[in-house]
């Protein structure tokens, strides 16, 4: 179950720079999914020629990479979907115990 989605924009307004978060919570192992705006801002024979290119195993030495600059509000922001990304990892280790302390397989015979 996905507990919806949570964005952080950059603080210099670009679309390009925004970071989604959406929180998955699953009864045993709660997880964080991050999806980033790739760039395409290339002409389209460029973006064929990188990707000829990537296939073929060639690496930059600076990769491809941009950025999201976060301010007081965006740290807020994600700092209150890593508490809730925690409790619910707490909830789940609970529930794993008291199933394992309600059902404890028996070793012995």
């Amino acid at each position: 179950m996905l507990d919806g989605s949570h964005f952080i924009e950059c603080r210099c307004g670009s679309d390009e720079h925004t970071i989604r978060f959406t929180l998955s919570i699953e009864d045993d192992d709660p997880e964080i999914y991050t999806s980033v705006f790739l760039n395409h801002w290339q002409p389209w024979y460029y973006r064929i020629w990188h990707a000829i290119k990537y296939i073929f195993g060639y690496k930059c030495k600076y990769g491809d990479w941009d950025c999201t600059l976060m301010g007081e509000t965006e740290v807020d922001q994600l700092q209150k979907m890593i508490d809730d990304f925690r409790s619910q990892v707490i909830i789940a280790r609970a529930k794993r115990e008291n199933t394992t302390l309600e059902n404890p397989t028996n070793t012995t015979t």
